[in-house]
């Protein structure tokens, strides 16, 4: 009965450990995962990432809407950002309107977004796009 006693506790111990183990992998993952969807990298090199869906950028409330989409990227947050592409090579053509996508580039407030464009739109900012890639 005693040897009974000092197994049963010796697995609640080791249970133990392993229930703090996971709990402190929970927390950890919870506080590097919690802002995933829009990392900014102004310390090192400005750039940003964002993660939402390709869909039509909204238009401010007193303009006419045009007749055509223009598409940028609504974020997990619900901001919409209009795209640059003009600095990539390679750029995905077979995207569709809402394919998730992971966009990185430099971000270009909406105060101070010089291409008149974009005035038009309800929008966080223009990404200069150094990369677009579908994601799931």
């Amino acid at each position: 009965m005693y040897m009974n006693d000092f197994e049963n506790e010796n697995f609640l111990r080791k249970n133990a450990v392993w229930l703090v183990v996971l709990a402190a992998l929970v927390v950890f993952g919870f506080l590097l995962f919690k802002g995933w969807d829009k990392i900014v990298n102004d310390e090192i090199d400005g750039m940003i990432t964002i993660t939402g869906n390709f869909s039509c950028l909204p238009v401010k409330t007193k303009v006419e809407a045009p007749e055509t989409c223009t598409l940028g990227v609504r974020s997990r947050d619900g901001l919409h950002y209009a795209l640059d592409i003009s600095r990539i090579q390679d750029a995905n053509t077979d995207l569709k309107t809402e394919d998730t996508i992971a966009v990185t580039g430099t971000l270009e407030p909406e105060g101070e977004v010089p291409a008149p464009e974009w005035a038009d739109y309800d929008i966080a900012g223009v990404v200069l796009v150094n990369t677009l890639l579908r994601t799931r």
